[in-house]
């Protein structure tokens, strides 16, 4: 039963990543879209990559033994990406996307960089009490939903999941931030951080010639 719900679980997250990364390549070659019928084709080498043996193994078995709980944030931002590179549907906004990152760096930063500052704070016991971890999830949900960010149906999936005891572990933190998504947000965050810095350094000669 174990093995079948792995099997449900990694296989279409693998596929749909790997289909987003090879779409996104064949995007570079062909600048001005493809073919609905090349879009299927490229699913269809995704699905066969994910069983393609690695070190013996399928790479979905590979994938789950080098990252086996990954959180629902991250699965969703990869569900996410393949419908814009795949679908070339923008389901998430500018807003969305700064507020994953944000949420992402600030949680990862709180639950791995806590220990480095409190010794005696065990901040990741807190996801044990499941009702609190519970109401804080769906409270920061309502909020971001209210505030017209689709990505807080991303904590909504995570309520659910939490709910049905989806992922290996059960505790709360698991189910939000895990240290690929923490890193991620973290450059994210710094990409866009610089890319903001040389628009102001561009605008700034620019200003000055130009008042």
């Amino acid at each position: 039963m174990r093995e079948q719900a792995l099997v449900a679980f990694y296989v279409p997250a693998v596929i749909l990543l790997l289909w987003a990364g090879l779409a996104a390549v064949a995007c570079r070659f062909a600048p001005h879209g493809f073919s609905p019928r090349r879009r299927l084709l490229l699913g269809l080498v995704a699905a066969a990559l994910a069983f393609l043996p690695a070190g013996g193994v399928p790479l979905w078995v590979r994938a789950f033994s080098f990252h086996p709980n990954p959180c629902l944030p991250l699965l969703g931002l990869g569900v996410v990406a393949w419908g814009r590179v795949v679908l070339e549907r923008s389901w998430f906004g500018r807003e969305d996307w700064l507020a994953l990152w944000g949420f992402g760096a600030v949680a990862g930063t709180v639950l791995y960089g806590h220990p480095l500052v409190a010794t005696d704070v065990d901040v990741y016991f807190w996801g044990w009490e499941r009702g609190v971890a519970a109401s804080v999830l769906g409270a920061l949900a309502v909020l971001a939903i209210a505030g017209g960010l689709r990505a807080g149906l991303l904590l909504v999936a995570a309520l659910a999941a939490l709910g049905l005891d989806a992922l290996e572990s059960r505790n709360a933190w698991d189910y939000v931030i895990d240290p690929f998504y923490w890193l991620l947000s973290l450059g994210m965050l710094a990409a866009i951080w610089l890319r903001a810095a040389r628009r102001a350094r561009r605008a700034g000669p620019a200003a000055t010639v130009n008042p």
